[in-house]
């Protein structure tokens, strides 16, 4: 079970999960997984954090959702969405 609170936790059927659904998605649109990019906080995030080419992770997650991400950033509330994706695009283009 994808956990993503010490009290809660996700009930989905064994061959669903985010990155599942962003694997449909992309192939749908002939989009490569390297070009994609997942912004997740919680336990239940860690999966599509590690199959999208860029993982981040938001400031307010656990060290153990951290360590699975390519990115950490700020939290929702600090602009953390925008300031990875500035900070991304700004190293690609160097």
């Amino acid at each position: 079970l994808p956990r993503w609170h010490p009290q809660f936790s996700d009930l989905v059927n064994r061959e669903n999960s985010k990155a599942a659904g962003i694997e449909a998605i992309i192939r749908h649109f002939g989009i490569r997984r390297e070009e994609c990019m997942a912004f997740g906080d919680g336990g239940n995030d860690i999966e599509m954090l590690e199959y999208c080419g860029v993982g981040v992770a938001m400031g307010n997650a656990n060290a153990d959702v951290q360590k699975h991400a390519d990115y950490v950033t700020t939290s929702v509330d600090e602009e953390g969405i925008l300031r990875a994706v500035r900070e991304i695009i700004s190293k690609q283009g160097q």
